[in-house]
Protein backbone atom coordinates (compact mmCIF):
# COMPACT_ATOMS: atom_id res chain seq x y z
CA UNK A 1 0.00 0.00 0.00
CA UNK A 2 2.74 2.21 0.58
CA UNK A 3 4.64 1.33 -2.26
CA UNK A 4 1.52 2.08 -4.35
CA UNK A 5 0.90 5.60 -2.80
CA UNK A 6 -2.52 4.82 -0.58
CA UNK A 7 -0.66 6.77 1.73
CA UNK A 8 0.28 9.88 -0.28
CA UNK A 9 3.20 10.72 -2.60
CA UNK A 10 4.90 7.18 -4.16
CA UNK A 11 8.17 8.69 -5.15
CA UNK A 12 8.48 10.11 -1.02
CA UNK A 13 7.97 6.43 0.15
CA UNK A 14 10.84 5.00 -2.29
CA UNK A 15 13.60 4.63 -0.48
CA UNK A 16 12.34 3.78 2.79
CA UNK A 17 10.27 0.79 1.12
CA UNK A 18 13.49 -0.37 -0.94
CA UNK A 19 15.58 0.13 2.31
CA UNK A 20 12.51 -2.62 3.58
CA UNK A 21 12.03 -4.83 1.09
CA UNK A 22 15.90 -5.28 0.02
CA UNK A 23 17.13 -6.48 2.91
CA UNK A 24 18.73 -3.32 4.41
CA UNK A 25 16.36 -3.10 6.97
CA UNK A 26 18.95 -1.62 9.99
CA UNK A 27 15.78 -0.46 12.29
CA UNK A 28 14.17 -3.85 11.70
CA UNK A 29 10.71 -1.92 10.36
CA UNK A 30 9.33 -5.11 8.70
CA UNK A 31 10.72 -7.80 10.83
CA UNK A 32 8.08 -7.82 12.81
CA UNK A 33 4.84 -5.94 10.84
CA UNK A 34 2.81 -9.29 10.55
CA UNK A 35 2.48 -8.88 14.54
CA UNK A 36 2.33 -5.58 14.88
CA UNK A 37 -0.91 -5.52 12.57
CA UNK A 38 -1.97 -8.75 14.27
CA UNK A 39 -1.41 -6.96 18.05
CA UNK A 40 -3.12 -3.11 16.32
CA UNK A 41 -6.33 -5.45 15.25
CA UNK A 42 -6.88 -7.14 18.65
CA UNK A 43 -6.34 -3.44 20.05
CA UNK A 44 -8.84 -1.93 17.78
CA UNK A 45 -11.10 -4.99 18.45
CA UNK A 46 -11.01 -4.25 22.51
CA UNK A 47 -11.03 -0.39 21.95
CA UNK A 48 -14.41 -0.65 20.82
CA UNK A 49 -15.53 -2.46 23.93
CA UNK A 50 -15.43 0.01 26.66
CA UNK A 51 -15.93 -2.12 29.83
CA UNK A 52 -12.90 -4.62 28.13
CA UNK A 53 -10.59 -1.79 26.89
CA UNK A 54 -10.68 0.00 30.73
CA UNK A 55 -10.00 -3.67 32.59
CA UNK A 56 -7.17 -4.15 30.24
CA UNK A 57 -5.74 -0.34 30.70
CA UNK A 58 -6.28 -1.00 34.60
CA UNK A 59 -4.36 -4.31 34.42
CA UNK A 60 -1.84 -3.11 32.21
CA UNK A 61 -0.83 0.12 34.40
CA UNK A 62 -0.60 -2.40 36.86
CA UNK A 63 1.42 -4.82 35.66
CA UNK A 64 3.88 -2.19 34.26
CA UNK A 65 5.79 -2.01 37.67
CA UNK A 66 9.01 -3.71 36.99
CA UNK A 67 9.65 -1.13 33.79
CA UNK A 68 8.17 1.81 35.61
CA UNK A 69 10.96 4.72 35.16
CA UNK A 70 11.64 5.14 39.00
CA UNK A 71 13.03 1.90 39.32
CA UNK A 72 15.16 2.56 35.89
CA UNK A 73 16.55 5.30 37.07
CA UNK A 74 17.08 3.97 40.91
CA UNK A 75 19.07 1.00 38.70
CA UNK A 76 20.92 3.43 37.00
CA UNK A 77 22.30 5.98 40.01
CA UNK A 78 23.51 2.70 41.21
CA UNK A 79 24.90 1.05 38.89
CA UNK A 80 26.34 3.42 36.31
CA UNK A 81 26.83 6.93 38.67
CA UNK A 82 27.09 4.46 42.09
CA UNK A 83 25.41 7.31 43.85
CA UNK A 84 23.22 6.43 46.93
CA UNK A 85 19.51 8.15 46.88
CA UNK A 86 18.58 11.48 48.88
CA UNK A 87 15.47 11.86 50.87
CA UNK A 88 13.45 14.81 49.31
CA UNK A 89 13.24 17.34 52.06
CA UNK A 90 9.41 17.93 51.52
Amino acid sequence: MVRDGYFGDKDYFQSLCDTVEVGNDFYLLGSDFGSYLEAQAAADKAFVEPEKWIKMSILSAAASGRFSSDRTIREYAERTWKIDPCQCPF
